[in-house]
């Protein structure tokens, strides 16, 4: 039996290792070749997944850029947090972050951000001893947010690292494939049917480059990488063109990739969330894991342990609070997924992970809302649901 006592034990060795977070932006599964061939080839993303451990069903909690980075950050849910979208929410001071936590833990923290969602004013800097989000100015009559490409926001971070001398938290973030979807010119002609996916190809070309910088300086051997997506991107499916509305699997349904020191090479089937990614860190790095997340640790399943009692909620609340739609909530448990709203949605994700089939007449419907109530009240006030081990 794998206990949080035993785990910390055994990894008392990795407390010294830096710490990578990539986070993509907007960026579906299926166009990373670890998961799909179907639509490209995705080389260097896919050497990092045959290093380490690759799971097949993560899902963030929002399909919005800032909470679900808040939600990474601090390894709590929205509805403990109350970041819900872009605009308008702030991340409060009191909130311990990865970067707050890993700082006094003598870490270096550094953030190098690709685009304004995750404006310093947004309340993630906290903890950061660096937080670059310097977007070059472009006169335009179309609006976009403020971004830089991939390949600046990795020169930055490579910069930083390279003056340190002492162990290092970075997160570079990665906009690109976000619509607009225009893709540097060497992949614009390869991709011409689809860019989407030409911004994908860049990222995974750019990225190789950080990773080369790992192996020359010799830090690849002693670097954790976490690598995932903050949400997906629609792309037509269930008639929403790109994030943000409602809470499909085509935009809640995100790679997650873990490697380095201590990560066996394996992929994992079970269902895993945003906020496992703070308390996963705290047991591979074998320091202690703060008593408020709401995540868990994916240590044990790289171990052939199952999740018992797993419950991973979801929301959708951008139009809520812009255009004056109902609250769009839901979980996925027992692999299956209920959408709460005016008409309300059931999928079985084993036989129908697209969602096309809605079997909500066939449930019991008070069943599940009186459920969706209570985890609502379960993380609104900082709890989790019991032991999933």
């Amino acid at each position: 039996i794998f206990t949080d006592d035993s785990l910390l034990a055994s990894n008392k060795k990795q407390e010294n290792l830096n710490v990578l977070l990539i986070t993509i932006d907007t960026i579906r599964p299926d166009r990373l070749s670890c998961y799909s061939t179907k639509y490209l080839q995705t080389p260097r993303i896919d050497a990092l997944a045959e290093k380490g451990a690759v799971f097949d069903r993560a899902f963030a909690h929002n399909p919005l850029t800032l909470p679900s980075h808040v939600n990474i950050l601090l390894g709590t849910t929205p509805l403990y947090h109350g970041v819900h979208e872009n605009s308008f929410s702030i991340v409060a001071e009191d909130f311990l972050t990865l970067a707050e936590y890993l700082k006094g833990k003598g870490y270096a923290t550094g953030a190098f951000i690709g685009a304004f969602p995750l404006d310093s004013r947004f309340g993630l800097a906290q903890g950061f001893d660096v937080y670059d989000e310097s977007y070059p100015s472009k006169s335009s009559n179309v609006f976009v947010f403020p971004e830089r490409k991939a390949e600046k926001v990795i020169e930055s971070a490579i910069d930083w690292i390279g003056k340190l001398d002492s162990k290092w938290f970075t997160w570079i973030h990665i906009w690109d494939p976000h619509s607009p979807y225009l893709p540097p010119d060497s992949f614009l002609l390869k991709f011409k049917d689809d860019l989407y996916s030409g911004e994908v190809a860049y990222v995974d070309s750019e990225l190789g480059k950080f990773f080369d910088y790992l192996e020359k300086s010799n830090l690849a051997g002693n670097t954790l990488i976490v690598l995932t997506g903050d949400h997906g991107e629609a792309l037509e499916e269930h008639g929403e063109s790109t994030h943000g509305y409602f809470a499909y699997n085509s935009t809640l349904w995100v790679p997650l990739i873990i490697a380095g020191p201590g990560i066996e090479q394996t992929r994992v089937d079970e269902y895993v969330s945003h906020t496992d990614i703070f308390p996963t860190l705290c047991d591979v790095l074998g320091i202690e894991k703060p008593s408020f997340l709401q995540g868990i640790s994916l240590l044990p399943l790289l171990r052939g342990k199952k999740i018992k009692n797993r419950v991973i909620y979801f929301e959708s609340l951008l139009a809520f609070y812009h255009s004056g739609w109902a609250p769009l909530r839901g979980f996925i448990e027992e692999k299956v997924k209920f959408i709460d709203s005016p008409l309300p949605e059931f999928y079985n994700l084993e036989d129908d992970f697209d969602e096309e089939e809605n079997l909500v007449q066939e449930i019991n419907l008070e069943r599940y809302q009186k459920r969706m109530k209570e985890l609502i009240e379960t993380y609104s006030s900082l709890q989790r649901p019991e032991s999933a081990f």
